[in-house]
Order: C-alpha cells, then sequence, then structure tokens
C-alpha cells in the first residue's frame, strides 16, 4: 500500500498518480476493496466511530494490500464545535495511523513538494 497525505489541494493525487501511474479516483466504501488508487479515504470515514474506522482499515490492508491511498489531513486547524466534527477527525486519524502502519511507503505532500515520511 502507498498513502499519500496533505492538506486540502495539496498536490497529493497528481503526486500519485505521477509515482504510480494509477488515477485516484472518489470510491464507495465497498468499491475501495478493490480499486487500484483510493482517492479522498477521509470522506469514506465519515460517519464511523474511531473503532469502526480502524476496522475499516484493517479489512482495506487484507483484501487490498496494493492500493495506493489519498488523504487529506483534517486533524489540524480549528476544532469543529460540533462534537461529529470532531469524532470525523478521531475516526480519520485512527484509521490513518494503523494505514500508516501497515503501509510500505506514505509521502506527505505540501504546497505540492513531497516529503517522504516511511
Amino acid at each position: 500500500m502507498r498513502l499519500y497525505v496533505g492538506g486540502s489541494f495539496q498536490g497529493q493525487r497528481e503526486l500519485a498518480l505521477s509515482e504510480t501511474g494509477r488515477a485516484p479516483r472518489e470510491v464507495t466504501r465497498e468499491q475501495a476493496m478493490t480499486a487500484p488508487a483510493i482517492d479522498r479515504f477521509h470522506e469514506l470515514v465519515r460517519g464511523m466511530t474511531p473503532v469502526e474506522s480502524r476496522a475499516f482499515a484493517s479489512e482495506l490492508i487484507e483484501k487490498n494490500p496494493d492500493a495506493v491511498v489519498v488523504c487529506d489531513e483534517v486533524g489540524m486547524g480549528v476544532v469543529p464545535l460540533e462534537a461529529e466534527g470532531r469524532l470525523w477527525r478521531e475516526a480519520v486519524g485512527a484509521a490513518m495511523c494503523l494505514l500508516a502502519e501497515r503501509a510500505e511507503r506514505v509521502t506527505r505532500v505540501v504546497c505540492g513538494i513531497p516529503v517522504r515520511l516511511k
């Protein structure tokens, strides 16, 4: 698995495509289990608890270990006032920690500049 993270519109999609030849696209949770490249992973865990998002990430790792995953960083900046927004940020973080741990490569993109983390 290759993981590309960064703030919104920082170039992680474009980098994923140029490095892997796979165009990330938005998919459903079910489609993610077989998709070659997944865009907007953070939206796939919307509405999940952190426990559910880790279970989803574990299933993704098991069923689609060669996937390219693109995710926006949502845990920085102003903390949402609504509990739902805070729970979503926590769910994204929980899933991303597991994906990053298992990924062969993790790249953070800032202003179009890749920074290899793993």
